[in-house]
């Protein structure tokens, strides 16, 4: 009877203990709550820190420090804290921590998972406004970054198309450059043997033979030219040679 007593009176204490633990909990999290309106995040996250120590397993306390640490941009705390509080047995407190999931992966740009939180929190609450209009806010801005990309994408194509014809063109134009390079090459070369040819007939024509005429004109000239020296030789045979005077 005594042990009955002792257990009795044992659970008597841990229940009072646990309801002021609670009751310290839940004011802990309410001077929290009007700091955070307040914009003190870092002292608001003092409070749901002292009131997780007392209540380590509340998913409320942990869906406020969630908040508290989305506003301070530590989106990945945020994310573990979120995560915790789907353990609740409470359906809108799962909703709300799957909507604020769907927005700290929005600031995460993690756009395809973003939605799939979203559409979770609209299962457990199908009458979550801020929740619908979230999804669909999010749907249009992956469609338009689909968008984006394709239109990036047809402009990189256009892009190459224009630089290869550019480059075909180039390659065409070099192509008659040096086909008319080559065409004044071989048109000089032609004109050159031309000039050539053209030189070796003439020194040709000067190095004919003589025709019979200016043979006998010259065979005559000769004879005249001997017959000159000859009349010379004589005249000179003729002369009376002076005699000198030693």
């Amino acid at each position: 009877m005594k042990n009955i007593m002792k257990i009795f009176i044992v659970a008597v204490l841990l229940a009072a203990s646990s309801l002021a633990m609670g009751q310290s909990a839940r004011k802990r999290v309410l001077e929290g709550n009007v700091l955070y309106s307040e914009g003190m995040f870092d002292e608001a996250n003092n409070m749901y820190q002292d009131a997780l120590l007392m209540n380590p397993d509340s998913p409320l306390i942990q869906f406020n420090v969630g908040n508290v640490l989305y506003q301070k941009k530590s989106f990945d705390k945020a994310m573990e804290a979120f995560q915790k509080t789907l353990s609740s047995e409470d359906p809108l407190m799962q909703a709300k921590g799957y909507y604020n999931i769907g927005n700290t992966l929005y600031q995460q740009q993690k756009l395809p998972e973003s939605i799939q939180a979203y559409e979770e929190a609209l299962k457990l609450n199908p009458e979550d406004f801020d929740a619908k209009y979230n999804l669909e806010f999010v749907r249009n801005k992956l469609k338009e970054q689909a968008d984006k990309q394709k239109e990036n994408q047809d402009q990189q194509q256009d892009q190459q198309q224009q630089q290869q014809q550019q480059k075909e063109q180039q390659q065409n134009q070099d192509q008659e450059e040096d086909k008319e390079q080559d065409q004044k090459e071989n048109k000089d070369e032609q004109q050159q043997q031309q000039e050539e040819q053209q030189q070796a007939g003439e020194q040709k024509a000067e190095k004919k033979p003589m025709s019979k005429e200016e043979a006998e004109r010259l065979l005559e000239a000769l004879k005249e030219d001997q017959k000159d020296k000859k009349k010379k030789q004589v005249k000179m045979r003729g002369r009376a040679r002076v005699k000198k005077d030693w």
